[in-house]
């Protein structure tokens, strides 16, 4: 199969889409990861590719519920907390 400066830009948007993608998706979930359980994506333990081979085909929310039960974590409204106390 041979490819033309087409088929190469065609590829390298995709691929720029695609990590662009990825940096929003994990900007998200650290997001929803600290307002839930106090904790970031970098906490998890997990490298980006590790997380989207274990959670990826799932929806965010989804993936954030199956890795607290699988970690046992406890969300943060189950805590007495005050509004104005940070993680």
């Amino acid at each position: 199969m041979t490819y033309n400066a087409t088929d190469y830009k065609t590829h390298w948007v995709s691929i720029m889409d695609l990590e662009s993608n990825n940096n929003d998706y994990f900007k998200l979930l650290s997001k929803k990861l600290e307002h839930v359980y106090c904790i970031n994506f970098n906490d998890t333990g997990y490298t980006e590719s590790e997380w989207l081979d274990r959670f990826g085909d799932m929806p965010l929310d989804e993936a954030i519920l199956a890795y607290a039960q699988k970690y046992d974590l406890t969300p943060l409204n189950n805590f007495a907390i005050t509004p104005n106390n940070n993680c």
